[in-house]
């Protein structure tokens, strides 16, 4: 990446503060730019109103079990994104079906390894190959 290329940026949902604190610092790290993390799908709904993610990671979801609304606005703008979850019942939701999966706790440099991965399918460029820092993916 060029030293003038603005970092991707990642719209971060989660609704454990710990994990989400976790995984904005190791996005972060790897030179990304974090929105969130946000609480809660309603308040990255708000957020969406008025920006659009380079990337996404999804682990806040409805707790009703409905669909969710953020993954259908993030595949009607073609932002790539990834589910962060540990319900096994959230893999059933249509909106969710066929975006990579992270159970938690994932690792973190698993979560900045799928997102490398998700913005070079989506550019043609690797994110995170052109940054320093650890690029490793494998368990400590």
């Amino acid at each position: 990446m060029a030293a003038t290329d603005t970092p991707p940026l990642v719209l971060v949902t989660e609704d454990d503060a710990i994990t989400g604190l976790s995984i904005q610092d190791i996005l972060t790290e790897a030179g990304y730019r974090v929105a969130g993390p946000l609480g809660s799908e309603a308040g990255a709904l708000t957020w969406m109103e008025r920006e659009t993610p380079d990337l996404a990671v999804i682990g806040a979801l409805p707790k009703d079990g409905a669909d969710s609304a953020l993954a259908g606005i993030l595949r009607r703008r073609g932002v790539p994104f990834l589910v962060h979850s540990c319900a096994a019942q959230d893999a059933a939701r249509i909106s969710l079906r066929g975006a990579p999966w992270l159970s938690k706790p994932a690792w973190p440099w698993d979560v900045v390894a799928t997102l490398d991965d998700l913005s070079l399918l989506a550019t043609g460029r690797s994110h995170h190959s052109q940054t320093s820092g650890p690029v490793t993916t494998s368990n400590p």
